[in-house]
């Protein structure tokens, strides 16, 4: 389950970019957001059931539910940086880069391995699409691309 747990924690970068970065997010990433599993692709993996995330103003909720029906959350404060809410590798760690207020690239490492390299970038149609470039430690690289649609406030 650590591939679900990289892609719940590249969310996490998102909203914990550095306070001091010249470039901040757009707000438009706050807020509720489903998988659209249909319209993502999943690589050589097979596709999620369904997925949601949470990102509010000081944390962020990741839950996905994998094609095998096995339920993960990941829960994560983001007040100073990214802290996981549970357990974690210590030498886990990510680089984020705001290329523009809509458009982020994260680095994610496991010790001196890249891991993930993703680009999120929240669309003008309510959407946000993430494309990770996957390095797993078993098995051939590929490429993630997942569409996650905002919902509104009930």
């Amino acid at each position: 389950m650590r591939y679900l747990r990289l892609i719940g924690f590249g969310i996490a970068m998102l909203i914990s970019a550095k306070a001091g970065h010249s470039q901040q997010i757009d707000p438009g990433f706050k807020g509720f957001w489903t998988l659209n599993v249909e319209k993502s692709d999943f690589g050589n993996r097979p596709k999620a059931k369904a997925g949601v995330v949470n990102w509010g103003e000081h944390d962020w909720t990741f839950a996905v539910v994998s094609a095998d029906g096995r339920l993960y959350a990941d829960p994560v404060q983001t007040d100073n940086g990214c802290v996981f809410v549970g357990l974690a590798p210590a030498d886990l760690s990510c680089q984020v880069e705001i290329i523009t207020p809509k458009h982020m690239r994260l680095t994610m490492k496991l010790g001196a391995a890249v891991e993930r390299i993703g680009d999120i970038e929240l669309l003008e149609d309510g959407t946000t699409r993430t494309t990770h470039h996957v390095t797993p430690m078993q098995g051939e690289p590929y490429v993630e691309t997942t569409i996650w649609e905002k919902k509104s406030p009930k």
